[in-house]
């Protein structure tokens, strides 16, 4: 169960001291500014707390739980906006005029404007003052009981604020546009933040005890320890293309959805421990770079279920590296690093040498059988590994995909990938190929990248982690975009042969499995595969006469010719007479031409997808390997030029 699962992280991460995450009661939060109250309750100065010049960012800090406020009036304890610290609030000129005209549908709220312009106004009205009493309100609840200096300050400060004044004051006039942005303020009084005085945290933690008198007592789904129930979960934050504000995973906002009578959460016991533990754990991996990912519209979250610091870091660090790969290039040489050395070097982004180096000792073992163990990936193989996808849903969350198995499985598993992808190719592109590069090949190369559905990256990490086919549609839509483009480079030439080659393994196919390889095998006997290679000979020949045809039978016939080869190749083969009498390797063209030709006895009439495949990969190979003769041909007269002199 995935909410057990995040429970389960939270507890480890909380045992953790090097690990800075919100007790029982409290949250993140992101916090713009300190207001300094004296202790004769007067707003002494404001301390900016953001960082950063272009786009100043707001301190994370630890504050007293902020739960998820609808439209309702829910003023937070010690930390909150200007609307209810000032009960003052700017609304746009259009949102005035619409909010606060006299043809307005709704009476309008008395206001007063104490700033404008033609496209801000400034102004206090009868809701802003009821967030500034109602935040007042629960401070005192809380904090009247407390014979302290600077809680006395506090509480004066809030019974003295006059939200009309809020301009006249020449520190809220200096950050008048930044505090009403919607930034969080903190209060400092005695020299120290005010939340985290001892006496004002205790008092905040009797309240929270008192509170959870007067809700349900149910069995929690999670602990299964008779608790107070969760009313409203807490909001997620940090999903790509969700709500700014946060999105729900467990959430009851209509009637059908509810049943026995029981009202919204209540539905679904979870107490407010376990509520807490889930929500706070995964918005702490959303918040970490380490731990997070994106895949079309999919944001992927991971870890490791253990209280060993390296081991965790490890298995986190290898899995993001094989899902998104350094990108080094083929012939980059990699320095040799022993195995105990690969543990100690840093991760350092894309370039990193080390984690390169151990991605090919895996793969290497992998290739020839063998199990990795605990010297290969730095943690202990059977250690508990979570993978989480989520996608956006308006105010709620979709879960992509949960899946839970031992590192050392998803690590094979991944690794087993790669050895499926591997092609032969040029020098240009990275070593190994990322989730995301290979998702891209299904859209024009033109286009917004944002044009990959969204379906495709849980389809293609499905296959992957649980090492079954490839899925179909991911498939035609490489086949598609080279047959438009008449193009085929590694990255689709390597997802069609590591789809046939999984067909083929799951027994799927009529091809046998060693007749996908990973270059050109002259050798194979299969029909399409010879059929793509003689399109790549015929193609050639074409070349051969004038380099600089802008044109050649790729952009005409490469779609007809994979599809209904019977109708296509025999006109192919007469143009090509032409194209042999004019060139001088003619010779050299017309031998490859009858040594293809040799292993096939008729045109099919149509081939099937599977059989394009094999078509396309064939073309590749044969184009390579006409690549590589010339680069071995050129590096030879090289040489003996150089001898010569």
């Amino acid at each position: 169960m995935i909410i057990q699962s995040l429970c389960r992280h939270y507890d480890i991460l909380e045992g953790d001291e090097n690990v800075n995450i919100p007790k029982l009661g409290y949250s993140s939060a992101n916090v713009s500014f300190a207001l300094v109250i004296s202790s004769d309750g007067v707003l002494s100065h404001i301390i900016d707390l953001r960082s950063g010049d272009k786009k100043p960012k707001p301190k994370i800090m630890d504050v007293p739980i902020q739960e998820s406020r609808s439209s309702g009036i829910f003023p937070y304890f010690s930390c909150d906006n200007a609307k209810y610290v000032f009960g003052v609030e700017k609304l746009k000129r259009n949102d005035f005029e619409k909010k606060f005209s006299s043809n307005s549908k709704s009476k309008p709220d008395e206001y007063t404007i104490i700033e404008e312009n033609d496209k801000e106004v400034t102004l206090v009205h009868q809701r802003s003052r009821e967030c500034f009493e109602a935040f007042k309100t629960i401070h005192h609840n809380i904090l009247d009981d407390l014979n302290d200096p600077g809680v006395r300050g506090f509480l004066s400060f809030l019974d003295s604020w006059n939200p009309e004044e809020f301009l006249e004051n020449p520190k809220t006039r200096q950050y008048k546009d930044d505090l009403l942005a919607g930034g969080n303020c903190i209060f400092e009084c005695e020299g120290r933040p005010l939340h985290q005085e001892n006496i004002v945290k205790k008092a905040w933690e009797n309240y929270l005890q008192d509170k959870t008198g007067d809700t349900i007592v149910a069995q929690c789904l999670v602990s299964g320890k008779v608790e107070p129930v969760s009313q409203i979960h807490q909001k997620i934050k940090g999903v790509v293309g969700a709500q700014s504000a946060g999105a729900s995973i467990v959430s009851f906002n209509d009637d059908s959805f509810c049943s026995y009578g029981k009202k919204q959460s209540f539905n679904s016991p979870v107490s407010e421990s376990s509520m807490f533990k889930y929500t706070t754990a995964l918005n702490h991996l959303l918040s970490s770079q380490s731990n997070k990912m994106r895949i079309a519209d999919t944001t992927i979250v991971f870890w490791a279920e253990t209280i060993d610091n390296f081991c965790k870091k490890s298995c986190e660090d290898l899995v993001k590296f094989f899902f998104d790969p350094p990108e080094t290039k083929k012939n980059e040489n990699v320095p040799e690093i022993e195995k105990n050395e690969v543990k100690n070097i840093e991760v350092s982004g894309v370039q990193d040498i080390g984690k390169t180096k151990q991605i090919e000792d895996i793969l290497n073992k992998i290739r020839i059988g063998k199990k990795v163990n605990q010297e290969d990936i730095g943690a202990d193989p059977e250690t508990n590994f979570d993978i989480l996808g989520l996608s956006p849903n308006n105010a709620r969350l979709a879960v992509r995909f949960w899946y839970v198995d031992s590192i050392g499985t998803f690590i094979e598993r991944m690794a087993r990938h790669h050895l499926d992808m591997e092609i032969v190719r040029d020098d240009y592109g990275p070593r190994y190929i990322s989730i995301y590069r290979l998702l891209n090949e299904t859209v024009p190369q033109s286009s917004d990248k944002k044009a990959v559905s969204p379906l495709l990256g849980g389809l293609i990490l499905r296959s992957i982690l649980t090492n079954t086919v490839y899925p179909v549609p991911l498939y035609s839509a490489i086949m598609s975009r080279v047959k438009v483009e008449g193009s085929i480079n590694f990255v689709r030439a390597g997802f069609i042969k590591a789809y046939l080659l999984r067909l083929s393994r799951a027994g799927l196919s009529n091809v046998k499995q060693d007749l996908i390889t990973m270059s050109l095998n002259e050798e194979s006997s299969n029909v399409p595969y010879r059929l793509g290679r003689l399109f790549g000979a015929l193609e050639k020949a074409q070349n051969d006469t004038n380099r600089e045809m802008k044109s050649t039978i790729n952009s005409k016939y490469f779609s007809s010719a994979s599809s209904t080869p019977a109708v296509v190749f025999p006109v192919l083969l007469k143009l090509a007479q032409h194209h042999i009498a004019k060139s001088e390797w003619g010779f050299r063209s017309s031998q490859l031409i009858e040594q293809i030709l040799a292993g096939v006895d008729e045109f099919p009439a149509y081939l099937n997808l599977e059989d394009q495949g094999m078509f396309m990969l064939g073309y590749y190979h044969q184009r390579k390997a006409f690549f590589t003769k010339k680069e071995i041909i050129s590096k030879e007269v090289i040489s003996s030029e150089e001898e010569s002199l």
